[in-house]
């Protein structure tokens, strides 16, 4: 009987195909990557192998082959096919912080504002423990780059900054905000200013904005009829 050549690259896409379709993860993997051995740069197997290799637990491989074959996609002009894969990766592996933040990148390339801020905002809520909170700083930090009048990205970056032990950046961006906010808005940035450092001062201008924010309400209130 004829031997199989020792690199039979159909043989082994068909075998992974197979395997993947009936679930047999591992075994899949493992033909993907006798493939991969002879062509590291493909970006279509990296794109196949990657979820495979998240539902195996090795996330970290898993991240490798999304961003290669990205990368590739990217080197090809093909930015579309690139945002595919990150989106895939954020919701595979929603913990990849690399992930949101090339989703943003692109999304911006591609003058979607909205969608990059809505990207990071996802991504920083993927990050809620001590131990994560320098990433999620991060991606606050981007947001805020992106729509700095959002009042709930300021405070949310503020809080964890002051957490963070960076209570003078926290209380810069606050008082950038608050140049741009009136009424109950700027009565909460001043509050959230108070809570980070309660001084006499944060206290007058938290009570001036509650006054001014009660007269414009006061202004704002319907005449009733006699």
């Amino acid at each position: 009987m004829r031997r199989r050549p020792e690199y039979d690259r159909k043989w082994l896409l068909a075998e992974a195909e197979n395997a993947r379709a009936r679930g047999r993860r591992r075994r899949a993997i493992s033909f993907y990557r006798r493939i991969l051995a002879a062509e590291p740069h493909n970006p279509e197997l990296h794109a196949r192998v990657a979820p495979l290799l998240a539902a195996t637990g090795k996330r970290f491989d898993a991240w490798q082959s999304y961003r290669q074959a990205a990368e590739a996609h990217l080197k090809n002009q093909s930015r579309d096919e690139a945002l595919a894969l990150y989106r895939e990766a954020t919701k595979i592996l929603p913990r990849q912080f690399e992930a949101w933040q090339w989703v943003a990148k692109l999304e911006l390339a591609r003058g979607r504002n909205n969608a990059a801020l809505s990207a990071l905002l996802e991504g920083r809520s993927r990050f809620r423990s001590r131990r994560r909170r320098p990433e999620a700083i991060v991606l606050l930090r981007e947001a805020k780059s992106i729509d700095a009048s959002r009042i709930d990205i300021v405070l949310d970056l503020a809080r964890l900054l002051r957490r963070s032990g960076q209570s003078p950046e926290a209380q810069w961006i606050l008082a950038q905000l608050g140049e741009r906010m009136s009424g109950r808005d700027l009565r909460i940035v001043r509050g959230a200013q108070w809570r980070i450092e309660p001084s006499l001062k944060h206290s007058w201008n938290w009570l001036r904005a509650a006054f001014a924010s009660q007269r414009s309400s006061d202004r704002h209130v319907p005449a009733r009829n006699p």
